[in-house]
């Protein structure tokens, strides 16, 4: 038979548990049987907790000298009896992990999911590629030398690839309300307002900056520093919706993918 106990790290004591365990937990498991306890620390636990812990245990059980007990960390190696007791115990914990990851009920919205979220993730990127490019434009003085049909194509370019994001994100958004699936709801109304920020900015055009002197109506002149801070700007824009949204894609193929590839 196996009693379990739970390290009380605050108070520095062993707390018999009989029904769960948590990530963070550091449990021993005690076979009376065999003389032999268990320790198992678990995966969101830290070495120095299990130090500790071991440390306890040692001295509990040199209070029983009549008792030889065998203390063996479980590594990979584990024995049937003592994985059973633990599944068990970890089963509540793993039932709600299910439920987290388990969104979603039908496998065409499962691929689409996939399918819109990754390019959702790739055209800003894009567009802001194509936007850096304006660092390689003619330099003079403290200025940057741009044609205006240039200055129309690097913009209108970046724009197209931000509008295909938006178009990304509002069929996510649709995907999330048909699973009703908050997360999913969430991220992808940041990536509609994040995104559609940006086109709106982009979309002033010749607005966006102020022209220096000796800009003509085909040729303009920009401070480099106003294009530095340009570029700053759409990063930050960027990246309030692409790094949650990234984040969920992880572990999104962490979980589905067998049924994506």
């Amino acid at each position: 038979m196996l009693k379990t106990y739970i390290f009380d790290e605050a108070n520095k004591n062993w707390i018999e548990e009989r029904s769960s365990l948590l990530y963070h937990d550091l449990c021993a498991l005690l076979d009376e049987e065999r003389n032999i306890i268990f320790i198992w620390n678990g995966p969101k636990s830290s070495q120095v907790r299990l130090k500790k812990g071991y440390e306890l245990l040692e001295n509990l059980v040199s209070n029983y000298p009549n008792i030889n007990f065998q203390i063996s960390i479980l590594n990979k190696k584990v024995p049937d009896y003592v994985q059973i007791r633990l599944d068990k115990m970890l089963s509540e914990i793993k039932q709600e992990d299910k439920k987290e990851f388990d969104k979603f009920s039908r496998f065409i919205t499962l691929r689409l999911y996939f399918i819109f979220l990754l390019p959702a993730l790739i055209f800003p990127i894009i567009s802001f590629l194509n936007l850096s490019t304006s660092l390689d434009w003619r330099k003079t003085g403290y200025n940057y030398e741009v044609s205006s049909g240039l200055y129309d194509n690097w913009l209108s370019i970046s724009l197209f690839f931000i509008i295909l994001t938006i178009i990304s994100f509002a069929i996510i958004l649709t995907i999330g309300i048909i699973e009703i699936e908050s997360k999913i709801i969430i991220y992808s109304i940041i990536g509609l307002v994040g995104s559609s920020g940006i086109a709106i900015y982009l979309q002033q055009g010749i607005f966006l900056f102020l022209f220096q002197d000796g800009s003509t109506a085909s040729i303009y002149y920009i401070k480099q520093s106003d294009i530095l801070l340009f570029l700053v700007v759409i990063v930050f824009g960027i990246a309030i919706y692409e790094i949650p949204n990234f984040i969920e894609l992880i572990n999104f193929i962490k979980v589905y993918h067998k049924f994506i590839l």
